[in-house]
């Protein structure tokens, strides 16, 4: 079996494991535990060293550390992308035209620029698209 055919096996395996009812479960669930955050972030109910704690909780959370950037991303289920342009610079993306830009390098990293429909919920939350509640960025810098 050449490579192409190797890498064919598995994207295909991949594709199949992404549509399992497994994956389909962490995914509403992560969905569910986004809103949560959200709902309990508007409310004040949770400060920002809190959401962070509420979002390391949920197993399907997407977890990033690099550099001086650590994050949790509740709903990558979403089309959430996260790139690196270049050596120090995150971008977090959902597909949809919103996304963060975290310089990573300074010391604390910062989220240096909000791109399309982000609101800042609070110091250290971020939802992506705002119009339903997920795909929710909590950052510890």
């Amino acid at each position: 079996m050449n490579w192409k055919e190797h890498l064919d096996k598995a994207v295909a395996a991949v594709k199949e494991a992404a549509t399992s009812e497994k994956a389909q479960e962490l995914a509403a669930k992560a969905k569910a535990t986004a809103a949560v955050v959200v709902d309990k972030v508007k409310s004040g109910a949770v400060d920002a060293a809190d959401a962070l704690v509420e979002a390391n909780r949920d197993p399907s959370a997407l977890r990033v550390q690099f550099l001086n950037a650590d994050l949790s991303i509740l709903s990558p289920a979403e089309g959430i992308s996260i790139s690196r342009p270049d050596a120090a610079t995150l971008v977090v993306a959902d597909g949809q035209g919103n996304g963060l830009v975290i310089n990573a390098a300074a010391d604390p990293a910062y989220v240096a620029e909000m791109i399309g429909s982000v609101a800042r919920l609070n110091g250290n939350t971020f939802d992506l698209g705002t119009e339903d509640g997920v795909n929710v960025v909590v950052t510890k810098f």
